[in-house]
């Protein structure tokens, strides 16, 4: 009982500090604590949706100079959301994935790597597909241009044709 006391007492007190994630685990410990920082910086993005375009560019200069301080992976990764998964005022798609390659994973916790690993393959699948949607965006403009060639040099062999016609009517 007093070990359960204690353990609540300690989660109050980080409660205030940070946000915390409460695991089971197994043996004569009932509750592990655990701070995951993934899940937490998930949150943080959460509320930049919502904010107006001047804040978020304060969030923004503020996650770039944490990350000039200590380019560690929790400021690397922390910038790397804002850039790659921000609203449309602040996102670099390319800088946050060059971010997430950078990043020396060796030194980053399991959600951290986890979080990585996953805007690393959303950031490139959205790159890949924008840079597709630009190739054939320029192959339908060349087919459309070829299309138009196309009818007009019919439109000349018609009027060819009827001229011939008409030549040849007595």
């Amino acid at each position: 009982m007093r070990n359960t006391l204690s353990i609540l007492a300690v989660l109050v007190l980080l409660g205030g500090c940070t946000s915390l994630s409460l695991q089971r685990s197994q043996g004569p410990v009932p509750v592990a604590v655990r701070i995951d920082d993934a899940a937490y910086w998930l949150e943080e993005w959460q509320r930049t949706l919502s904010m107006p375009d001047d804040a978020l560019q304060r969030t923004l200069r503020a996650r770039e100079l944490d990350f000039e301080n200590d380019p560690g992976p929790r400021s690397r990764l922390r910038l790397a959301l804002l850039l790659g998964e921000g609203k449309k005022p602040v996102r670099d798609q390319s800088r946050a994935l060059q971010l997430i390659k950078d990043m020396d994973r060796s030194k980053a916790s399991d959600s951290a790597r986890a979080l990585a690993a996953l805007l690393e393959q959303s950031i490139g699948e959205r790159l890949w597909a924008g840079e597709k949607i630009t190739t054939l965006r320029k192959e339908l403009k060349d087919a459309r241009a070829r299309i138009e060639e196309l009818e007009r040099q019919l439109q000349e062999l018609t009027s060819i044709e009827q001229s011939i016609q008409d030549r040849t009517k007595p």
